[in-house]
């Protein structure tokens, strides 16, 4: 979903039609001055850790085929995506289910949407090695809170929170 909106939020920042002050232009502005921490992102076999202050935590199982599994905050399901790089590594695509919705950019998904790799990569503040919360099984845990990060990851709280 924050890929999905990434590339959304770049071409109305790009054309002016996000107000300064709003939530989105401040979260985009935030996660473009963010370090590159994961230069090698997507890898397989890997579960990440994003934050945007407009989606808060998300938690994304990446498997090495093209297939994801997304545990976003408030959902009661995983959402299963796929995924792609193009442009020689630029890209990074992401596919979500036609009866999936983005909360923030409220746009279905269906179909491929792309965005800057290196600047959804400045998203991820975590990760974990393999699928710890089991997330290919399209089932989750717990309903994850929009301000709450899973404990097993370790990061700078006091940089990234609500």
């Amino acid at each position: 979903m924050l890929r999905f909106l990434c590339i959304i939020l770049l071409a109305c920042l790009a054309a002016g039609c996000v107000p300064k002050g709003d939530l989105l232009s401040e979260s985009i502005a935030d996660v473009r001055d963010r370090p590159l921490t994961y230069p090698d992102y997507p890898r397989g076999n890997v579960t990440y850790l994003s934050f945007s202050a407009a989606h808060g935590f998300q938690v994304n199982y990446i498997r090495g085929d093209g297939k994801a599994w997304l545990w976003y905050p408030g959902n009661t399901v995983v959402v299963p995506e796929m995924w792609k790089i193009e442009g020689g590594g630029a890209s990074l695509c992401w596919s979500h289910p036609s009866n999936s919705y983005n909360p923030v950019t409220r746009e279905p998904g269906g179909g491929f949407t792309c965005s800057p790799r290196l600047f959804t990569a400045r998203t991820v503040v975590a990760h974990l090695p393999g699928d710890p919360y089991k997330l290919s099984s399209g089932k989750i845990p717990y309903r994850l809170g929009k301000c709450d990060a899973p404990k097993a990851f370790s990061f700078d709280r006091t940089r990234f929170h609500c």
